[in-house]
């Protein structure tokens, strides 16, 4: 499966190294990673309206709300799919920086608060509204410590774990993007 993931970031790679400039309102995919089924992860560049470029941390959850059998297996599926995109900074220098503050803060006390900027998304990859998220350092029982984040989603709050193998992963792909990529940022 690894093998897999890394050729894919691979070849998404340099197919995506001719890509010079992006449009306004899009997202530009540098690494991701999927920790089991409904825990997505992505580190992004977006390009505002104004030409702004801000490097972002997506964090998805999805909820299973129905679920379709026939014949013991699935067939359909409704799926809640709450997002919330943390600014990282406005280079991939600073976005790395950032990443590396994620996994400083791991090692803090549980229990404690910090708030971040963060976009909520508006539906088709769009980011919406500056907010502003609350992590907090939990431990879940037999799952080691991880980052919780409340945000609200559309008309409820919703919460996704950031764990240290998934920021160490992210790390390492922007590492790769970086290196495929040194003459175009």
């Amino acid at each position: 499966m690894k093998r897999f993931f890394f050729t894919a970031l691979f070849t998404l790679s340099v197919l995506f190294s001719f890509a010079q400039d992006i449009p306004s309102g899009t997202r530009f995919q540098l690494t991701e990673f999927e920790q089991d089924e409904d825990k997505q992860y992505s580190v992004f560049r977006y390009k505002d309206e104004d030409g702004t470029i801000g490097y972002y941390l997506s964090l998805g959850h999805s909820d299973r709300i129905l679920e379709v059998y026939y014949k013991d297996n699935l067939t359909s599926s409704v799926d809640l799919y709450d997002e919330v995109c943390l600014y990282l900074g406005a280079t991939i220098e600073e976005a790395n920086a950032s990443i590396n503050s994620f996994l400083e803060l791991l090692e803090k006390e549980t229990g404690t608060t910090i708030e971040f900027p963060c976009r909520l998304t508006t539906g088709g990859d769009i980011l919406g509204e500056h907010s502003t998220t609350t992590c907090t350092i939990v431990k879940r029982f037999l799952e080691g410590k991880r980052l919780c984040f409340r945000f609200k989603s559309w008309r409820h709050t919703a919460e996704a774990d950031l764990t240290k193998s998934a920021l160490k992963a992210l790390r390492f792909g922007l590492k790769i993007d970086k290196k495929i990529h040194k003459n175009n940022r």
